[in-house]
């Protein structure tokens, strides 16, 4: 599993994209779009206890803006009508809830204090030895008793008071959430969930970043026509095999079809084994989630099938942290001859965030954000631009999308004329000097 190595930040009206790329490949798209649904995840709460599910090892919790499904694990379950802290680490995504944990973290500049977890930890990427017993005698005399820390790598190139402050607010944003439990001061968010390019550029820290506005290194690098493809449900692999995925409520399902392979049955498992990266990097960019059903051609050989399967996971290896702390696993064989993939849930996949959810055609904020880039790449020279669309992209334009919009009319000096035209399609945008 490749990890970018080029991160490109699109900054345009209403919306931010972050394109990551392998090689020319599209690894990742992040998408922070202006009405989009909130990003709660890493969002660190005071969180009341509504109701306690024994049978699902689970509670429920209201967060104060909203419930979330909270996982209790091997921890004692905490009364109903309690206060506990917790961390968000699923978004919604259609109609589930979000998902918490009782696991909490504050990461600081330098540092991340872990208040339920003792152990004084240093990344394992510092190596040097001195560097390290450096770090462990400066800070841990700091941390009182049943408080861990994880110093990130960073760390070593710090000045001591850096890392003291740093270390000295954690702890005080820590007693202060202590405060609040005690006095009974929720439901409500102690720390908000970090913005899209905050979580991306802690994932990736050394990649290399380019900066874009309106699409503009989108459309010279054939990103657009990438997405296009990880939006296909009928995607033509280069080894004649053919994938198609279909996303339900319940899991998704995904088709393979050896029509176009060449070869004859006995080939077949090769192939299997062969696709199976593209198979995970397609999972990973679609952002699948939950449980993933393969269903490939019948392979009657159970040695076969567990070679598959065992390529299956190897091409999970790396999973990127930024998307969940644990990689996809690969449960097994069903009789039938289905292999069945568990894929941790942490919000919407890339096509319910683009697609309509049912009829799989673009959204009208998708249509309408694309058509303001074009706005200002396609009408240098035209003083008075008009664009025609369907009423449905007008109406966006004129809710959801009027600031950026009005952020679009000034960059445009100040005039756009809209015209709306019954006969357009959804996605039908039509740009040129404004008709008299």
């Amino acid at each position: 599993m490749r990890d970018p190595d080029r991160l490109i930040i699109d900054r345009s009206p209403g919306e931010t994209r972050i394109a990551g790329l392998a090689g020319g490949t599209l690894t990742d798209l992040w998408i922070d779009r202006m009405g989009g649904a909130a990003r709660r995840a890493g969002e660190i709460d005071i969180a009341r206890v509504t109701a306690i599910r024994p049978e699902l090892n689970a509670a429920f919790v209201d967060l104060g803006h909203g419930e979330a499904f909270l996982k209790l694990g091997k921890k004692t379950p905490p009364p109903e009508g309690a206060l506990i802290a917790v961390t968000v680490t699923t978004d919604a995504a259609g109609r589930k809830q979000p998902q918490a944990t009782r696991q909490v973290a504050l990461a600081g500049r330098f540092v991340s204090l872990r208040p339920d977890e003792p152990e004084f930890a240093i990344s394992g990427a510092l190596k040097a030895k001195g560097k390290r017993e450096r770090l462990k005698t400066l800070l841990q005399p700091l941390l009182p008793s049943g408080i861990g820390l994880l110093v990130s790598a960073q760390a070593a190139d710090a000045e001591d008071i850096q890392l003291i402050t740093d270390l000295t607010a954690l702890l005080t944003e820590w007693k202060t959430v202590n405060e609040a439990l005690a006095a009974g001061d929720g439901p409500k968010t102690v720390r908000a969930a970090p913005d899209l390019e905050a979580r991306i550029g802690a994932a990736f820290p050394d990649v290399e970043r380019a900066e874009s506005s309106a699409g503009s290194l989108f459309a010279e690098e054939d990103i657009d026509s990438q997405i296009d493809r990880a939006l296909a449900r009928r995607l033509q692999l280069a080894n004649g095999i053919a994938l198609t995925f279909d996303e339900t409520e319940a899991l998704v399902a995904i088709d393979v079809d050896i029509a176009g392979a060449s070869g004859g049955p006995k080939a077949w498992p090769q192939l299997f084994q062969d696709m199976t990266r593209e198979l995970a990097a397609e999972i990973r960019l679609r952002r699948l989630s939950g449980l993933v059903l393969v269903d490939f051609p019948k392979v009657p050989e159970k040695a076969d099938r567990d070679r598959i399967a065992e390529a299956m996971q190897t091409a999970f290896e790396n999973w990127p942290a930024i998307a969940q702390e644990q990689s996809p696993q690969v449960l097994g064989w069903t009789r039938s001859g289905v292999l069945e993939i568990t894929v941790t849930r942490t919000g919407r996949s890339l096509r319910d965030e683009l697609m309509r959810p049912v009829e799989q055609h673009p959204r009208a904020a998708t249509i309408s954000l694309e058509a303001l880039r074009r706005l200002l790449r396609e009408t240098q020279g035209i003083a008075q631009p008009e664009m025609i669309c369907s009423q449905d992209v007008a109406d966006w334009l004129d809710g959801p999308g009027r600031k950026a919009l009005g952020e679009t009319k000034d960059k445009l000096g100040g005039f756009l004329k809209i015209t709306t035209d019954p006969a357009y399609r959804l996605d039908q945008i039509e740009i040129g000097p404004a008709r008299r």
